[in-house]
């Protein structure tokens, strides 16, 4: 496996991108979107196995994440869907008449379902891994509350996620917790407010996306629920949608213990989809 990295003009300043190549001609292309407070260096893992099956691995830092710049998580869909579409163009120009599929993980599901609302024809299918969007870490009652608030203090940043939660892996955990690219403080209330509108508008616009859809979601999942995911799946318009439930996984299922199985489905489906 071959790797290599850059940055692009991104909405809010220089977009750093990681790739990973086989070692032969790529046969597509998978850009990846990370998420919440975390960055494109935590796929490497998962590149290493799909560029055996010939895949080119594409990956950028959010804005506000890792090496990209701006506001550290910040943001929302004004630089989300440019900037993933600036870095699909760019691996698309790289490997022309290659098939482009999109993975997403959590809040880079979130992304990856309002990029495909808007470019749906650019790709040649779509994984979401855990999206986000749920709204359950925020009690349904002070949702209209914060929003508000976002509006007036948009970075404040009065609660995140819980780490311990991303994986079953003790080793996984304190990886997260030591690497000095991943954001260990919370997100901006202007980045919550923004996650809960996109996840209103992800699932009504759900029924238009047509192409190809993988889902996969631990079931033990307390960051995202399970129930959401599967609420997506009766939403979406797809005639070819695959559902993946996995027992007794957490939030993070290509970093839990029983990881071969996803990344196994994962796998198959890319070469299927191809």
């Amino acid at each position: 496996m071959r790797a290599a990295e850059g940055r692009l003009p991104g909405v809010l300043g220089e977009l750093f991108w990681r790739a990973w190549f086989p070692d032969a001609d790529a046969k597509g292309v998978v850009l990846v979107s990370h998420g919440l407070g975390e960055h494109s260096g935590r796929y490497a893992p998962l590149a290493e196995a799909l560029t055996a099956d010939g895949w080119a691995v594409y990956a950028p830092d959010h804005a506000g994440h890792g090496l990209s710049a701006g506001r550290r998580v910040d943001g929302g869909p004004a630089n989300w869907v440019p900037d993933l579409d600036l870095v699909r163009r760019h691996a698309a120009a790289r490997h022309p008449g290659r098939p482009v599929m999109l993975l997403g993980h959590s809040m880079g599901g979130l992304i990856a379902l309002r990029y495909a609302a808007a470019h749906q024809a650019a790709l040649a299918g779509l994984v979401l891994s855990a999206p986000a969007l749920s709204k359950q870490a925020v009690p349904g009652r002070l949702v209209p509350l914060l929003t508000l608030l976002a509006r007036v203090a948009p970075t404040l940043r009065p609660a995140g996620i819980d780490v311990a939660h991303v994986s079953k892996d003790p080793a996984v955990v304190a990886a997260y917790r030591a690497d000095p690219l991943v954001h260990h403080g919370h997100p901006t209330l202007r980045l919550g407010a923004a996650m809960f509108d996109a996840m209103d508008d992800a699932l009504a616009d759900a029924a238009e996306l047509r192409l190809p859809v993988l889902l996969q979601h631990g079931v033990d999942d307390r960051i995202t629920t399970v129930g959401t995911t599967r609420a997506l799946s009766a939403a979406l318009g797809s005639d070819d949608l695959t559902v993946e439930l996995y027992e007794g996984l957490w939030h993070e299922i290509y970093n839990e213990p029983e990881r071969d199985r996803p990344i196994a489905d994962l796998r198959a489906w890319l070469v299927a989809h191809r």
